[in-house]
């Protein structure tokens, strides 16, 4: 689904998100702490937007790796961002040593893992410092949580399936919005994984948070 989707993946998010999915991404990049001439691993990257932030702070003395399983995904990555290093792997078997990077992270990808428990704790156990999880949460109570569940349902399939020309990717990314998890259930799901002083902030009226915690 994800290779048939590649190409037009980046172009249906800002349209989908009104051009904010940008500023999430970046937040999260901060909230890992990094800094240049550092290190970090962007688990699930997709077309490597959060590669590349991260890639902006750790500057050109630093290491930065894209990790995805998706082929197609991987081609749009190193097309669009050519100095960074991306690779094919597993989230939930991580091709790295014990804390061979100051931070992990992982952007909208974890509610699609076949194992979310295993992969929070193969990015603890590959980070240093920080990991840090950027993700789609539960449609609040009240009409925010309204409107956002219709949008969900309604909106971005036709528009997605429309700007993607593959409406059946984009079904299954509104069908499954009651799989997401609220904030306080992915907390729980880090600090089981072993993440210690884990924390969560919400972002976009609540439909939308970033946890993270350290080893």
């Amino acid at each position: 689904m994800f290779d048939r989707i590649a190409r037009r993946y980046d172009l249906v998010n800002t349209v989908l998100s009104a051009g904010t999915d940008t500023g999430w991404r970046r937040r999260a990049a901060r909230e890992t702490a990094i800094v240049a001439g550092g290190s970090a691993l962007d688990v699930a990257c997709g077309s490597g937007k959060l590669t590349a932030e991260l890639a902006r702070i750790v500057g050109p003395d630093g290491r930065v790796v894209g990790l995805d399983f998706s082929p197609r995904m991987l081609d749009v990555a190193r097309h669009d961002h050519p100095g960074l290093e991306f690779i094919e792997g597993d989230a939930l078997k991580l091709p790295f040593e014990d804390a061979s990077f100051d931070a992990a992270t992982i952007a909208f990808g974890l509610r699609n893992l076949a194992d979310p428990i295993l992969g929070l704790r193969e990015m603890v156990r590959v980070a240093r410092r920080r990991a840090v999880v950027l993700e789609f949460v539960r449609p609040p109570r009240g009409v925010v949580g309204a409107t956002y569940r219709l949008y969900l349902k309604a909106l971005l399939p036709a528009v997605g399936g429309l700007l993607s020309g593959a409406p059946a990717a984009y079904r299954y990314l509104s069908d499954t919005v009651d799989s997401y998890r609220t904030p306080e259930e992915l907390t729980a799901m880090a600090v089981h994984a072993g993440w210690s002083g884990v924390s969560f902030h919400s972002l976009a009226m609540g439909t939308v948070g970033i946890l993270s915690g350290r080893r």
